[in-house]
């Protein structure tokens, strides 16, 4: 029977405990940030292909996601930019600045990260005892993302376009020597400059005589060379311009930046009330325990009498 009694009264002192605990703890709120967040598409685009909307499917993308916003350089922004070494330092080390890897801890701690369903939203959301830092810190996790990101493309891009300048100064010799090429045979041919454009690789002007088609294609034939090198510098000329557009376009990309890779969607705002402690279920918990607590004393305590 005293077993039973000190079993009942543990029972209800841990329930008492566990409601005390819940109607005396500090009230935290939840803030939330929503972003909407598109996978990369890898390289700038090929010259003259199709452009890539569509990145390939990665299995790991939400996870990566999530380890990227956690992450020291994400989070170590936000520590640096809302000063938290200074401000949580005051709040939890009586006034002593903290390390930023202290702050990243709690950062890390009081941070949820979330995929809502079947989209490409994420929320972002951070707790804290003041619903104003909450909604601060929130705002500033997901603008540090998105600069992250966008810093990220930036950099491809860069990277991208220098492959590209290289290939344009190729192209500039290539076209050099096929320029060089193509006047040589045209001073071999004897061929004037103000008959090129009339003539080409096939035949030109039509409406002719019949012997005179034939002394043009004679003269076509025997002149072949030349205007087959002429086609191949027109069209080098035409993807050299191609390349230096393509160039300006992406230099221009790099200085407006593509904020459609990460779009906040909803900023967060300072929360009403606070997500938690439970109180009602902390009233309720303590209530309930008051009953085996009460009731394990009377039975420990009758279980000690001497019997008559």
């Amino acid at each position: 029977m005293k077993i039973f009694g000190v079993s009942l009264l543990l029972a209800g002192l841990a329930l008492c405990g566990v409601g005390l605990w819940l109607l005396l703890s500090p009230a935290q709120y939840q803030a939330t940030a929503v972003i909407m967040v598109e996978p990369d598409v890898g390289d700038i685009d090929a010259i003259g292909g199709p452009p890539r909307a569509f990145p390939a499917y990665d299995p790991y993308f939400i996870q990566t996601t999530f380890e990227i916003i956690q992450s020291e350089v994400v989070l170590g922004k936000v520590v640096e930019t809302l000063n938290l070494n200074v401000e949580w330092g005051e709040k939890y080390s009586g006034g002593k600045p903290l390390k930023t890897l202290e702050s990243l801890a709690i950062l890390r701690n009081h941070l949820r990260l979330a995929l809502i369903r079947n989209t490409r939203l994420f929320s972002i959301s951070a707790i804290s005892e003041n619903p104003d830092e909450a909604a601060r810190i929130a705002n500033a996790i997901a603008k540090a993302y998105q600069d992250y990101r966008l810093e990220t493309r930036r950099q491809m891009t860069l990277k991208g376009i220098e492959v590209w300048q290289q290939d344009y100064q190729e192209e500039e010799k290539k076209i050099q020597i096929q320029q060089t090429n193509v006047d040589l045979l045209r001073e071999k041919y004897k061929i004037n400059k103000d008959d090129e454009a009339g003539f080409g690789l096939v035949p030109g002007p039509t409406g002719l005589k019949p012997n005179e088609v034939v002394e043009q294609q004679k003269e076509f034939e025997g002149t072949k060379p030349f205007w087959e090198e002429k086609r191949k510098l027109e069209n080098m000329l035409d993807f050299h311009k191609l390349l230096q557009a393509k160039i300006a376009e992406e230099k221009l990309s790099v200085q407006i930046p593509k904020t459609t890779i990460v779009q906040i969607v909803d900023a967060a705002q300072p929360p009403k009330s606070p997500a938690s402690p439970n109180r009602f279920l902390g009233a309720v918990l303590l209530a309930i325990g008051l009953f085996p607590t009460v009731g394990g004393f009377l039975i420990i305590k009758s279980a000690r009498r001497p019997s008559a």
